[in-house]
């Protein structure tokens, strides 16, 4: 290796590990600090003058390249000194390691740079997060998320060793053909790119990193690509200066570092033929310089693009763009050429030596602002980790979010609210589903998926037509053509067609995945929502947009037709849906979360205590965690557990079926918590329980025996069903199906009645947990609504609630393999209970009790809680009046525990804790025998949920209940709220929070 230059030994050599804090970057450099001033003094009296040239030269660099092109960075690094590198395509690991071997050969750190408008996706885009193009930004209002983007497109550019990002965009495409442009644009509105342009920069070098605005001075109106020729722009000044120039001209006033000089032919200021802009002293020195007081670094656009080098030669492009003031020449087709013909200048008197002094002086003293004045070798270690962080994630889903554009909604279909009758069908052209947009859909409700091609035969037509009857509503998917920058979205008469008939037949939704110019051909259609991007993330903002989970309030930032203009845009309530989001967004670590349940269910399932399990998380309306572990039986070739699986609720009915009709009754005014039951149910008057009242009985204080084994009477003396009482078929009066081939006499369900009835009350007026009373509330429902408890709860919530699994007797809906079997039964039904109810007096009733027999999934468990959280409010639709959610769900008076029908955190200290410790006292939910837990905090806004089969292969198993493993998963949740910190959330119970 060559001796080190005397230069290093002014540069602080480190190799850092870890990132510190960044200092903001100064855009003015024709000021500086005494200190600056020293060190550019001190490092440029090292400096002859091919030094000094090699300082003006940015080369081109790629991580997925081979070995010959590493060798040619290398040489021209050592031979000619190179002030910077620009990195393009590869991997981010391949990029930092050539990144630190790069500038360990220079002798004075490079600038290192990269093309990241939307992140460092838009170079590495199969490793690192793409956020929305700038197109998508323009449609958000909240323009700090803009700032947010910047802030963190700062930070993962520190962690690759990176300093400089050509964005924003600050063009102002007002042409729709424009080819280079377009989606990369902020929109047609100058004070919207100005605003937002902005804010990019503003998060960006408030986190030290150098922010270029491009491309100057606007190549938004053409429909050249200046990569492939140089594009004319005729505007007039005039024009310039109130549109084009206009967002420059702000930033330059707001402190931009560096501006990018575009490859554009404008007479207007500078009538030689074939002078592009970046070449252009009237447009660098007069304009960019003078006129608009510009300090900081000028870029040249790529200097190996077409648009320069269809009309100069090599070395001319780069010599005339320094005498044009330019400072940096980014990517010269030849650095030796480019050396040549400047010193040729020079020698000619075209440029002087203090023109370059001047130069180099300003890239020093950015170089010094950006902490080159040290040498710094980001550390390998976890960089993708790092870099694709859930808190980058969650800021990607946040600004899809907010650029959700309901450009139009004539007949209000938005929010989506599944009706009792008709089907919901989605339509997805361009894509194959299911795509993140259908299984999103799938989230909210039962849909049936078609797809076609853009060309839509007249099969796919047919096809599609027969399946939509009147009444039913589609959805329509437009996804883009995936072109880098047009995103088009190609609707020809054909997709036409197809969707006009279908709008004649249905309520139509469409959802255009691509550029807004698309909506031009969409007029004649009365809601349309535009997501801007057929990416993932924005595939599922649109689905949860549409269906109200989020609010819906971007506006158009381009016109495309008199139909969807320029600021449209209707805004949306949340119709408080359950969303979906990562932890992070909502204020929870997800990793540490994600790790202390799975150490915690691997736990349990390694001992033994269950085959399985489900385990979901919800904060602030979105579910945020949601995992199945295990399998349904410890057999090695039993099914894998999948978070949608249906499970046997067992007491957590009392709650999701019972309280939940009493609460609908008592609002009604149908039921009074207080006037004895016999009032409703005069078979009772006479009996041991003529008198009770409901809320004693849903507080479990009416002094009922905890339950009766009815079952064990029905035995042999061998402990089998009796024939007596049970045959192996359905057959005359045997018609209560108890198991799968048991079916019990049906007057032995009044043995049951009668005994629940005339059982003395042994704990009246203590604290006794009760399954009789919810048996009684059961039949209670009957008779005041005419319905049973599993039609009453199905009619009133599960289905207007779009809640697919609840279910009693799932075996009639749902196939055995979504369901957990819950026992081996050697003492009752001597068979394995699977698909019916573990609990036998439920058993013995059909299936259908107040106290179990109900069964569901994870996700619509999790709703109902949620609905609760928002005092009875989901989807817009008011279940059940908030002060109807407070009196049940708040304690009874004198007592530690219980609310009505809601189990609450135990209080006394001295009885076992039922609840995480960390919950607030206002936490509400219930247990259930099988392996349940659900439980929702107002405080914490947290609904969580765990399903098991820990019964499967005997009930008399209690390690998981020794084991705590429920508790303690829902510590879990506490344990990983990222503490100081505020998020967005919708409060219950008076509990508020910000909007």
């Amino acid at each position: 290796m060559n001796m080190i230059p005397r230069i290093l030994s002014l540069i602080l050599l480190c190799a850092a590990s870890t990132l510190t804090a960044q200092q903001s970057y100064r855009g003015d450099l024709s000021t500086h600090t005494a200190e600056e001033g020293r060190w550019v003094d001190s490092v440029f009296a090292t400096m002859n003058l091919d030094r000094q040239l090699g300082q003006l030269i940015m080369l081109r660099a790629h991580s997925d390249r081979g070995a010959d092109h590493v060798a040619h960075v290398k040489a021209e690094i050592k031979k000619y000194h190179v002030g910077g590198l620009c990195f393009f395509q590869g991997t981010p690991e391949k990029q930092l390691a050539l990144t630190n071997e790069y500038q360990a050969l220079s002798s004075l750190p490079m600038m290192v740079s990269m093309d990241a408008e939307w992140g460092l996706g838009m170079r590495l885009p199969d490793h690192t997060i793409s956020f929305p193009k700038q197109i998508a930004l323009g449609a958000i209002r909240n323009n700090e998320l803009i700032y947010d983007m910047g802030a963190e497109i700062a930070r993962q550019m520190h962690r690759m060793g990176v300093n400089v990002s050509f964005s924003p965009v600050l063009d102002v495409n007002n042409n729709p053909n424009n080819p280079v442009i377009n989606t990369r644009s902020f929109g047609e509105d100058r004070y919207n790119v100005m605003a937002k342009g902005y804010q990019y920069m503003k998060g960006l070098q408030d986190n030290g990193i150098l922010a270029s605005a491009k491309h100057f001075p606007g190549h938004g109106d053409t429909g050249t690509d200046s990569h492939y020729d140089l594009p004319v722009i005729t505007h007039d000044r005039a024009r310039l200066d109130s549109l084009e120039l206009y967002p420059f001209k702000a930033l330059i006033r707001y402190g931009i570092g560096s501006i990018m000089a575009a490859h554009l032919q404008i007479p207007a200021l500078d009538d030689r033929k074939n002078r592009p802009t970046s070449m252009s002293l009237p447009v660098i020195t007069d304009l960019l310089r003078h006129e608009l007081g510009f300090t900081g670094l000028v870029f040249t656009d790529g200097l190996e693009m077409k648009g320069v080098t269809n009309h100069y030669s090599n070395g001319e492009v780069e010599a005339e763009a320094i005498m044009a003031d330019s400072d940096i020449l980014l990517l010269p087709e030849s650095t030796p050429a480019a050396i040549t013909a400047i010193k040729r200048y020079i020698a000619e008197g075209k440029i002087t030596e203090a023109d370059i002094e001047k130069k180099v002086r300003r890239i020093l003293l950015s170089k010094y602002r950006l902490g080159l004045n040290r040498l710094t070798f980001p550390s390998p270690r976890n960089l993708r980790g790092e870099l694709n962080s859930p808190e980058a994630y969650s800021l990607k889903q946040r600004l899809f979010e907010n650029a959700m554009t309901l450009v139009r909604d004539s007949e209000k279909l938005v929010p989506v609210q599944p009706k009792a009758r008709g089907k919901v069908v989605t339509v997805h052209i361009g894509q194959q589903s299911p795509t993140p947009f259908s299984r999103r859909v799938d989230d909210y409700v039962k849909t049936t998926h078609y797809s076609t091609s853009y060309k839509v035969s007249g099969a796919d037509r047919q096809r599609i037509e027969n399946a939509v009857g009147e009444g039913d509503q589609v959805i329509v998917a437009l996804y883009s053509d995936g072109s880098r920058f047009l995103e088009k979205v190609p609707v020809g008469p054909e997709v036409l067609g197809l969707l006009r008939a279908l709008d004649a037949k249905a309520e139509l939704v469409l959802s255009v995945f691509g550029n807004p110019y698309s909506l031009a051909g969409l007029d004649g259609f009365g809601t349309v929502l535009m997501a801007y991007s057929r990416d993932d993330v924005a595939q599922d903002a649109a689905a949860q947009g549409l269906f109200g989970a989020n609010k819906i309030n971007g506006r158009l930032p381009v016109t495309a037709s008199p139909s969807a203009a320029f600021n449209a845009g209707l805004e949306t309530s949340p119709a408080f849906r359950m969303g979906y989001a990562n932890p992070e967004a909502v204020g929870i670590d997800g990793n540490l979360l994600d790790a202390k349940i799975t150490t915690l269910a691997n736990q349990a399932m390694s001992r033994k205590a269950t085959p399985g399990m489900v385990v979901l998380v919800g904060r602030n309306g979105k579910i945020v965690y949601e995992k199945g572990f295990g399998r349904h039986t410890y057999s090695r070739s039993s099914r894998k557990v999948d978070p949608s699986d249906i499970y046997d609720l067992a007491s957590l009915t009392k709650v999701c079926a019972t309280t939940l009709s009493i609460m609908k009754l008592v609002e009604e005014g149908k039921l009074n918590l207080d006037v004895p039951i016999s009032n409703y149910m005069p078979e009772l008057v006479g009996t041991e329980v003529e008198f009770l009242t409901l809320r004693p009985i849903l507080a479990h204080r009416a002094g009922l025996r905890s339950w009766v084994p009815f079952y064990v009477e029905t035995l042999n003396a061998n402990g089998k069903p009796s024939s007596q009482y049970y045959r192996s078929q359905r057959t005359g009066d045997f018609q209560i199906e108890v198991a799968e081939k048991l079916f019990m006499h049906k007057s032995y369900v009044d043995s049951m009645w009668h005994k629940i009835y005339t059982n003395e009350l042994p704990n009246e007026g203590q604290y006794r947990y009760s399954d009789l009373g919810f048996y009684i509330m059961a039949k209670l429902i009957d008779q005041i609504s005419g319905l049973t408890v599993d039609e009453y709860a199905a009619r009133n919530f599960y289905r207007p609630m779009g809640l697919e699994t609840m279910t009693y007797r799932p075996l009639r809906s749902f196939p055995k393999s979504r369901i957990p079997p819950t026992e081996n039964d050697n003492y009752f039904r001597h068979a394995q209970v699977h698909g019916t109810v573990h609990d036998m007096g439920a058993a013995m009733l059909g299936g259908v009790s107040g106290h179990a027999g109900l069964f569901g999934s994870a996700r619509d468990i999790a709703t109902i809680f949620q609905m609760l959280l928002q005092e009875g409010n989901y989807g817009g639709v008011q279940y059940l009046r908030p002060e109807t959610v407070r009196l049940f769900a708040h304690r009874y008076a004198d007592e530690t525990r219980r609310g009505l029908g809601f189990d609450m955190k135990q209080l006394n200290e001295n009885r076992s804790m039922n609840i995480s410790p960390f919950a607030s006292e206002k936490a509400f939910g219930h247990l259930g025998f099988t392996g349940i837990a659900a439980w929702a905090d107002p405080v914490e806004d947290i609904v969580f949920v765990v399903l098991s089969n820990r019964t499967y292969p005997s009930m008399n198993n209690n390690t998981f209940g020794k084991l705590d493993t429920r508790l303690r998963l829902h510590s879990a949740c506490y344990e990983s709220i990222m503490k100081g910190k505020s998020f967005e959330g919708r409060g219950g119970f008076g509990f508020s929070k910000a909007p």
